[in-house]
């Protein structure tokens, strides 16, 4: 594959910062943002729920919208990396204490890089599911009276997989709120 759609060390990153403060693996974080979108795309499958051309049209606009806000974030830290170095290496030339927290501001930065690049990525795979299911479904014959292929794929590919995405996607989007809000919050 080439490099510049190679993906990994986002997806990678990501998951590295599922871990606790102290560095140690978080089996709390990865039950919460694995096996929570599992259980409710499992759930879709068990009740019946299937993908319909609205809730496609909507998933694709909320995964649109996302992705531009999600770059504007991704300047945003950018800029604020930018800041924080240029303020670190300031107090160090005028010999003035350094912060405190630098580390771990830039640590923050580095994981709410990760996170947002993730999602962004997350939403890109919503709006493609989206479109593959569009397609399968243009597919579809109304009034067949038996099971259709594009029927199964709907039902039992791109649903759950829909599912998995969206439920992901909104709860990585709460990680980074609160990242955000625990660096950018007047101390």
């Amino acid at each position: 594959m080439s490099s510049k759609v190679n993906i990994k060390d986002i997806v990678y990153g990501h998951l590295g910062t599922l871990s606790k403060v102290d560095g140690g693996w978080s089996w709390f974080d990865f039950l919460t943002f694995c096996f929570v979108p599992i259980a409710f795309s499992t759930a879709s499958v068990i009740i019946g729920f299937s993908l319909n051309k609205d809730v496609s049209s909507l998933l694709v606009n909320f995964g649109a919208i996302f992705t531009a806000l999600l770059l504007s974030v991704l300047v945003l830290v950018y800029d604020q990396e930018s800041k924080l170095d240029d303020k670190h290496q300031r107090d160090i030339e005028l010999k003035r204490p350094v912060d405190a927290f630098y580390a771990a501001k830039k640590k923050l930065l580095d994981e709410l890089y990760y996170n947002i690049s993730f999602s962004i990525l997350s939403s890109l795979v919503l709006i493609a599911t989206c479109f593959a299911f569009s397609m399968a479904d243009s597919f579809a014959d109304p009034k067949a009276a038996s099971v259709s292929v594009s029927l199964i794929l709907s039902k039992l590919v791109f649903t759950p997989i829909t599912v998995f995405v969206t439920v992901n996607l909104l709860l990585t989007i709460v990680m980074i709120v609160k990242r955000l809000h625990s660096l950018l919050r007047p101390k």
